[in-house]
């Protein structure tokens, strides 16, 4: 399958946990992603009316946990064809990301071990971020990215332990490193567009 179409399908299955995040921050007074996503309040539920518990109910982090599921089948096939020959630590990144992904979904957040899931995201993205700005060529962008995203983490880690609200740095976090990996896809792309035409240049 096309990188082109896997990334446009990571994406499309990415955009509806991430509207849900947002719409719940939005009407809640929510101080992390984390307190969202681990929710087990129902996300669909059907009742009796005779009878108050609802026979059957798929909590919030279940409906998250499967969209992320679908989004890491696709992760993992895009990552697989970029890195079948080379850069294999980009690989395991990925996928320490998407294991420390669904450890704080399942997690409760007084749960210690969800923060170690936690920092597991935070450094599997950091590391993908460092490897690839490395490895490239000429690496500008991908370098005031990855600074950007090491004082996005900063202020979260300042956040958590002043106990303030840290949602806002951790969805900057996420999304610049979204930018990252969008910006990557194209350099790749324009990578193997100009090898194929004889020219062999780096990532900008």
């Amino acid at each position: 399958m096309s990188p082109d179409i896997l990334l446009f399908l990571m994406f499309a299955a990415y955009a509806l946990p991430i509207t849900f995040v947002y719409s719940k921050y939005q009407n809640s007074a929510t101080h992390s992603i984390s307190s969202i996503i681990t929710s087990q309040e129902p996300f669909i539920s059907i009742a009796d009316n005779n009878v108050p518990p609802p026979i059957y109910a798929i909590q919030t982090r279940h409906f998250l946990a499967a969209c992320m599921l679908l989004m890491a089948c696709f992760t993992i096939l895009y990552e697989y064809q970029r890195c079948m020959n080379s850069q294999w630590w980009s690989f395991v990144a990925i996928i320490v990301l998407l294991i420390g992904i669904f450890g704080v979904i399942f997690i409760p957040e007084d749960n210690p071990f969800h923060y170690v899931f936690g920092g597991a995201v935070f450094f599997a993205m950091l590391a993908f971020m460092v490897g690839h700005t490395a490895a490239a060529a000429a690496a500008e962008t991908l370098r005031i990215v990855l600074y950007a995203q090491i004082l996005f983490m900063i202020l979260t880690v300042i956040g958590l332990f002043q106990g303030s609200p840290i949602f806002i740095a951790e969805a900057l976090f996420i999304l610049n490193f979204a930018v990252f990996y969008v910006y990557l896809h194209f350099s790749y792309t324009r990578l193997r567009t100009r090898t194929n035409n004889g020219f062999v240049v780096g990532v900008q």
